[in-house]
């Protein structure tokens, strides 16, 4: 009996002790919470685009030329085709003669190779080179319109000013050369006719068919662009224009020439609608009594506008005016353009 109370005694001392041990030991500390996911690091700006005016992109035609100073490299097809007014030959008297005026058909190409370098932020320079030719359509077209070869090439420098956040400013001087080559059959062969009319024992061939000019021009031009919001552009070209050499068949001659483009981008309105709209008006006319021909353009296109650094787009044109400074022509082009920015 007291081995019992003595073992209940020591169990009951034990449970004490371990009691106490228990409450004065320090409270365990909670394991450290899971780690909060790190803050992703924001993300780098988006490179400036230097074509990029207050949101808006401008679709670039080959009527006009921008006020901004990017590096660039394009290319601008054309094919179409016209109709010159011209007179009649009439081969059924001896010699033969001309008769009333008519409209006759032609054929036309052209090709443009642009490339801008962006050498300082507001000043950029300008290399192209183009190439452009016609021909008539039939033995009386050919006969009457002729054939015409244009090789030119370009070297300009542009600064450029932004007025603000909506609109920019630029000055554009280059300087333009090349020869011109037209196959004019009309003009010789009515001297011809008019010498043998003169003196029927002296008629001779005409030497004269094949017409080369050499032209330097040089254009200055003032350039503005207004953007007052993302989804509309303007853009105006005042240039004036001075030959240093001019040919029979050149189109360089002394005066002004006024071009304007609007441009709508669907876009920023619409995000998955990456089309963009744009109507042109050029005109160039004659400073003085004598000078370039006056000549008249209305156009309009349509672009993706889905990559800032890419311009591609189709424009067409009513052009109407001179052909080779002396027959008035009407015709219709259809323009591939295509540009890429880096």
């Amino acid at each position: 009996m007291r081995t019992t109370a003595f073992a209940i005694a020591a169990a009951l001392c034990l449970w004490a002790t371990r009691s106490q041990a228990e409450e004065s030991a320090p409270a365990p500390v909670a394991a450290p919470a899971s780690t909060v996911a790190s803050t992703p690091a924001p993300c780098p700006p988006q490179e400036k685009s230097h074509r990029e005016l207050a949101g808006h992109y401008f679709m670039p035609s080959h009527l006009t030329i921008e006020p901004f100073s990017y590096t660039s490299f394009g290319m601008n097809i054309g094919l179409g085709m016209g109709q010159a007014l011209g007179p009649t030959l009439d081969t059924s008297t001896q010699p033969p003669s001309l008769g009333p005026s008519k409209w006759y058909n032609y054929n036309g190409i052209a090709l443009q190779f642009m490339l801008d370098v962006r050498i300082l932020e507001y000043l950029s320079l300008y290399l192209a080179a183009d190439a452009s030719a016609y021909a008539g359509t039939g033995r009386a077209s050919i006969l009457v319109v002729g054939t015409g070869v244009n090789l030119a090439g370009t070297l300009g420098v542009k600064g450029s000013l932004p007025i603000g956040e909506h609109v920019r400013l630029a000055l554009s001087v280059n300087a333009r050369f090349g020869p011109t080559y037209a196959l004019l059959l009309l003009d010789p062969i009515r001297n011809a006719l008019e010498q043998c009319k003169a003196d029927p024992n002296n008629c001779t061939l005409p030497s004269d068919i094949l017409s080369q000019g050499n032209t330097v021009t040089w254009t200055a031009a003032l350039v503005g662009a207004w953007a007052p919001w993302a989804f509309l552009g303007v853009n105006l070209n005042l240039d004036y224009i001075h030959p240093g050499e001019t040919g029979q068949g050149s189109y360089a001659q002394n005066g002004v020439y006024f071009a304007g483009t609007v441009d709508f981008d669907a876009m920023p309105l619409v995000r998955w609608l990456p089309l963009g709209v744009n109507f042109g008006y050029s005109i160039a006319t004659p400073i003085g009594g004598s000078g370039v021909p006056t000549t008249t353009n209305w156009d309009f296109g349509f672009y993706y506008t889905g990559r800032k650094d890419l311009a591609l787009g189709i424009e067409v044109d009513f052009k109407s005016g001179k052909l080779n400074n002396t027959q008035n022509q009407t015709s219709t082009l259809a323009w591939i353009n295509f540009r890429y920015y880096w």
